[in-house]
């Protein structure tokens, strides 16, 4: 240990290691720090061992910041925590394994190589888990009743809802489709409202990280068939992002495993992945655990439109902690502007509400692009004059192909007037440039400009469609236009 002050330092550490019982408890002690020890100390930062990669990988994951909390507050203060594997014990650690509870025995094994020996009589058995132990909370806000549902996913809901009728298959249930569309909302919430219809029920709902762990600490530990027993003493099994165990070969040939003892066993199992069935496999799954996700309910998941995340901002908005009164004319900005994804819709929800949270005011469009001004800057870049055009399409809700097409219905030709005048107002083209794209001359662009210049000024549906277009291309944009009406 370099610290220099060696029997400070292992003083430091028993008190540390006290905190962890006192705010952790016995049970979670046990399970992951009782075979940490200090293994450096200096400048600001506490670096802590452990025996195995899986342990470090989940102390640094899930526990570090309440680690580093719980020094700094109860201990002294610190700067960093490091966690390390060990393959052997320096001369500090050693003292500090010597001085750890129920050490006796340890310390008589101590001698000239005191180290090795400390390494060899301090071994812990392996860690065997249970599915208490790698489970993840559920969110109680992630209900039925917080879920917006269209058409893009009632399917899924409809789904989901089936596991609650008396008598119901126990089939299993696969949700898939891309980041950001609510298929964790739909893990949750059907764990949720399993635990208050049947409060003597048990559900537990893991992340691919959490399978991972489980899986390989059991495999470790040759306890696998405990682990498996805890999982048929659950009713409800959740496991998300499945598709991120992609080439972790013995973690998915037990994943199957369980999957398939779960089933056997009439216990209801819920999955959720980015990918198609037929995808995962391509992609590095387990192609008999990809029959089976097949071989059930296995539901896409779509993006939504601007009514849906709209829909989702409304329930977040009524369920919020807030003083401040977010107005309605403010959430429809914030669903017609942040569209990659209902995660990013939703993010701008929070940092809206937390920037007003205690202030009892009324938020606007313009209120809320004030507070949403760094994130909306995030997002800037020059864009194409090919990118306009979809934008302007999606804007006006009509296909690129018929702005460039021959046809003047008054819907197609006002789509077009706002193309252009965004490429040359914000993007600064040329003519002929723009006209190229359009498949015209620069005279047809040079008129279409105009009937732009005096469409901007009376037409707020006209207003609020470029105003549209510049937010999809990241341009700066008139947060009253974009409210006002749409295109």
């Amino acid at each position: 240990m370099k610290s220099d002050n060696a029997s400070s330092a292992e003083e430091s550490f028993e008190i540390f290691r006290e905190t962890l019982i006192k705010r952790y408890g016995a049970a979670v002690y046990k399970s992951w720090f009782s075979d940490l020890l200090l293994d450096d100390a200096c400048d600001g930062t506490i670096t802590l061992s452990t025996e195995s990669d899986l342990r470090r990988d989940r102390l640094d994951q899930q526990f570090k910041p309440g680690l580093l909390r719980a020094w700094s507050e109860d201990v002294y203060p610190i700067r960093r925590l490091l966690f390390i594997k060990r393959d052997g014990l320096s001369a500090g650690a050693a003292r500090v394994a010597a001085t750890a509870p129920g050490a006796s025995a340890l310390r008589a094994t101590i001698g000239i190589n005191g180290a090795a020996k400390a390494q060899t009589a301090s071994r812990p058995d392996r860690w065997a888990p249970t599915l208490d132990e790698i489970a993840t909370p559920l969110d109680p806000r992630m209900t039925f009743e917080t879920l917006a549902v269209d058409e893009t996913n009632e399917v899924a809901a409809a789904a989901a809802r089936q596991i609650f009728i008396e008598n119901a298959p126990r089939e299993i249930i696969y949700f898939f489709g891309p980041s950001g569309v609510g298929k964790t909302h739909l893990l949750q919430a059907c764990g949720n409202e399993w635990s208050r219809r049947f409060p003597g029920g048990r559900c537990a709902y893991l992340t691919h990280n959490n399978m991972q762990n489980g899986c390989v600490g059991a495999l470790l530990s040759n306890s696998t068939m405990n682990l498996q027993r805890d999982f048929l003493s659950h009713d409800l099994v959740m496991i998300d992002d499945i598709h991120l165990l992609a080439g972790k070969k013995r973690t998915l040939d037990e994943a199957l495993n369980l999957m398939n003892a779960i089933v056997s066993a009439g216990r209801q199992l819920i999955v959720a992945g980015e990918l198609p069935p037929a995808a995962l496999a391509r992609a590095g799954v387990n192609e008999r655990l990809t029959d089976r996700l097949a071989g059930g309910l296995a539901v896409r998941v779509s993006p939504g439109g601007e009514t849906l995340r709209r829909d989702v901002l409304v329930k977040h908005r009524d369920n919020a902690d807030i003083r401040c009164r977010i107005t309605d004319e403010a959430l429809d900005l914030i669903a017609r502007i942040f569209s990659s994804s209902m995660r990013e819709c939703i993010g701008a929800f929070k940092q809206l509400a937390l920037v007003y949270r205690d202030q009892p005011v009324e938020i606007g469009p313009n209120e809320a692009m004030a507070a949403l001004k760094a994130r909306l800057g995030e997002r800037r870049r020059k864009a194409s004059l090919d990118e306009t055009l979809d934008a302007a399409a999606g804007a006006f809700d009509i296909s690129p192909d018929e702005i460039r097409g021959r046809a003047q219905p008054q819907r197609i030709a006002r789509a077009r007037h706002a193309f252009v005048y965004v490429a040359r107002t914000v993007l600064a083209e040329s003519y002929p440039r723009i006209a190229r794209v359009l498949g015209r001359d620069h005279t047809t662009a040079m008129s279409s400009f105009n009937r732009a210049e005096a469409l901007i000024v009376r037409d707020k549906a006209f207003q609020a469609g470029v105003a549209a277009i510049k937010v999809a291309i990241g341009a700066d944009f008139d947060a009253e236009e974009l409210a006002g009406s749409k295109a």
